[in-house]
């Protein structure tokens, strides 16, 4: 479906989250939250490769490794090029351009900031719906069905941060994702939310339908 228009109480509401809590300058994000931000802008290319590479490096058959690496892969690449057919479909704007235009968008509850930045680098391509939570998304649903439970224990490293985010389900992995994203000032709630449904959906008709039980 379509993002909030931009009329709407919802959009004024996550124009307002990401303009407190992304911008360069903001007094309400945590440390943490900032780690978590730049942690998530390596390039997802090489994140995605090293880090997913960690679930094919146990003592499972080799059999089993390639049939996750295929899920994974598959799954990953179909969420993703839907989710960039439904940003050029919608061609929203940043919360960049939004914020500091806020006084054109037609929503008295919206002030604009000019001076407004975000406190990582903005992609140039559209906003919704956010292409880290379809992927994301999508490698969480390949996980839950190759081990069978939400409750898979790992770890993810960033070359950006050097450090290491570990996780307890694949539940957290998504909504951490997700806050990045806010957090860093790239993306509204609403676009992280329906690229998460997204994902999700994606990875599972893909493993309905090209993948055979076992």
């Amino acid at each position: 479906p379509p993002p909030p228009a931009l009329t709407s109480a919802a959009y004024a509401a996550a124009v307002a989250e990401v303009r407190a809590l992304g911008s360069a300058t903001s007094t309400t994000r945590t440390t943490e939250q900032t780690e978590i931000a730049r942690f998530n802008t390596e390039p997802p290319p090489l994140f995605w490769s090293r880090n997913l590479r960690r679930f094919l490096m146990t003592e499972r058959p080799l059999a089993d490794h390639a049939r996750l690496a295929a899920m994974l892969w598959v799954a990953q690449s179909d969420a993703v090029n839907t989710c960039f057919e439904s940003k050029y479909h919608y061609n929203t704007w940043r919360p960049f351009s939004a914020i500091q235009l806020a006084d054109t968008d037609g929503n008295d509850a919206t002030v604009a900031e000019p001076a407004w930045t975000p406190v990582v680098p903005t992609p140039n391509h559209p906003e919704y719906p956010a292409a880290h939570s379809c992927a994301a998304a999508a490698v969480a649903a390949v996980l839950r069905a190759f081990y069978g439970t939400n409750e898979v224990r790992f770890e993810f490293d960033s070359t950006v941060t050097g450090s290491k985010r570990p996780f307890e389900t694949t539940t957290a992995m998504v909504d951490e994702i997700a806050l990045a994203r806010i957090a860093g000032g790239m993306h509204f709630r609403h676009a992280t939310e329906a690229g998460a449904t997204l994902g999700e959906r994606v990875a599972n008709r893909v493993l309905t339908q090209r993948f055979q039980a076992r």
